[in-house]
């Protein structure tokens, strides 16, 4: 039998609104349903609850206390920062954290203790998880390729301009922040190696991260530590596309490359493939229909706060 739709209260509207959480929201209607929105800018709560024939609400709080709304989608802080989190997570719904919220790490940690206690769900949206290239990824890993032994990460200098799209009214008043691919790339590589990395250490010009994450349980050696290295650069990865990042993987048997969220190329047993994988669901998708699941019980597993947590601490310990 197929389980209710669930009621959605959409906090913030941000930069992501219009390109990637609209439209596949629109393709979710039947599991999630926005039922009312709250924006900085009342206008633009009005129009979004139009497109999603929802109600406007006037402030954080009264919409979280809504009896018909079941989760929240917490797509822009606003000027209340970081403080917003512990007012939600006190409303014991669950909550897609998809808004960039600047808290320091004992703060996170509370947040947490917080929710855990009270049984509250509060997923972290990373995105790179969820991308088709890194879901194809994880087949090939298990399948052709193997356990990673080594990353290089080249992240394109695109990934470091401000939001795009972004105004100051989405910030709360604020100039809009340059976005921090370190912090996805550190949570998709303990992703990745199913690891806490061991060292992180900056690179000498302060372009970058190197991440050691423990060998592997066959290896008796210290040499044989895994890494996962991300470089700033200065320039585009790929000359042609400089807006995506690229990645390449060495693997126990076999090699791979990423080229931006849809373009896998991979090396195994002398066999050489690419694949393209524009017709897959989008990582928005994706990551709504995982919070959806876990809204509604299941155990489908997902990022929590500690994941967060530990890609801010190798980021600072960088």
């Amino acid at each position: 039998m197929a389980s209710a739709a669930v009621n959605l209260g959409l906090i913030g509207l941000g930069p992501f609104w219009e390109s990637r959480f609209r439209p596949a929201l629109k393709k979710f209607s039947s599991k999630l349903h926005v039922v009312a929105v709250y924006d900085n800018v009342v206008s633009r709560a009005e129009q979004a609850a139009r497109e999603m024939n929802a109600r406007v609400v006037g402030g954080v709080a009264a919409l979280a206390d809504r009896a018909n709304v079941h989760a929240l989608l917490l797509l822009d802080a606003g000027w209340q920062g970081p403080a917003i989190l512990r007012l939600l997570s006190d409303r014991r719904k669950p909550i897609l954290m998809a808004a960039r919220v600047d808290a320091a790490l004992s703060e996170l940690q509370q947040w947490h203790d917080h929710a855990v206690s009270h049984g509250v769900i509060i997923m972290p949206a990373f995105p790179m998880r969820c991308t088709p290239a890194s879901h194809r990824l994880q087949e090939l890993m298990a399948t052709q390729l193997g356990r990673p032994l080594r990353a290089e990460i080249a992240i394109s200098p695109a990934s470091l301009q401000a939001v795009p799209f972004a105004t100051e009214s989405d910030f709360g008043g604020q100039t809009p922040p340059p976005q921090d691919p370190l912090l996805e790339w550190s949570d998709w590589c303990h992703y990745l190696f199913r690891a806490v990395p061991q060292q992180v250490t900056c690179r000498g010009d302060g372009q970058g991260l190197r991440l050691d994450f423990p060998p592997l349980a066959a290896s008796s050696s210290p040499q044989d530590t895994r890494i996962a290295e991300l470089s700033l650069c200065p320039t585009a990865p790929v000359a042609d596309r400089p807006t995506l990042d690229e990645v390449h993987l060495h693997c126990e048997r076999g090699q791979a490359r990423l080229l931006g969220p849809t373009t896998v190329e991979w090396t195994a047993d002398g066999k050489q493939q690419s694949e393209e994988l524009t017709a897959e669901r989008t990582e928005t998708e994706v990551l709504l229909d995982h919070f959806c699941r876990r809204a509604v019980g299941g155990l489908i597993p997902v990022p929590t706060l500690e994941d967060l947590m530990r890609a801010k601490a190798s980021i600072a310990l960088g």
